[in-house]
């Protein structure tokens, strides 16, 4: 009776911990697909409804600022959103913090030579069914990535964080 007890413990702490870390395995996929450009691939880890409604939003909110220059149209929204919603674009996103945060410093092997390193990413859970996917030591949140949970095991990409000052590049 107590084996049996253990195993099921075990078992159920096993399932919580496979729970608890499938965004970070989508995040992983996410990552690859990028760094490959593989379309295909990313495509398959998009909610398109939800990332289009959110970057939208953001656009609208962007373009409605009286900073703006009085010669862009919020008009363009759309034509822009199905543009950042093509494959390239969508790889573009992806890599936007990188465009627009310098790195704080490119690490060395021992030689000194400098070393290409794969971006490191923090993940954090603001609900049980959505994360905030953040480039580590970023000091903004241009870039940031927020997946949502599809069914029980499932995440998908539903918004990136867009700079403030997009209108200006």
């Amino acid at each position: 009776m107590k084996k049996g007890i253990f195993f099921a413990i075990v078992a159920l702490a096993a399932l919580a911990g496979l729970f608890y870390g499938t965004p970070y395995f989508a995040m992983n996929q996410i990552r690859a697909a990028t760094m490959t450009q593989d379309t295909e691939a990313l495509a398959t880890h998009i909610d398109r409804s939800r990332l289009r409604d959110s970057l939208g939003s953001q656009l609208r909110t962007l373009f409605s600022q009286p900073e703006v220059p009085a010669g862009i149209n919020p008009a363009i929204v759309d034509p822009l959103l199905d543009t950042m919603l093509m494959p390239d674009g969508i790889v573009a996103l992806m890599k936007l913090n990188a465009r627009y945060e310098t790195p704080a410093g490119k690490l060395s092997d021992i030689s000194g030579r400098q070393r290409n390193t794969l971006p490191a990413y923090t993940l954090h859970y603001i609900a049980w069914d959505r994360v905030v996917v953040q480039r580590a030591h970023s000091r903004s949140r241009i870039g940031e990535l927020t997946l949502s949970r599809e069914g029980l095991w499932h995440w998908k990409l539903t918004s990136v964080a867009l700079p403030k000052n997009l209108a200006d590049a």
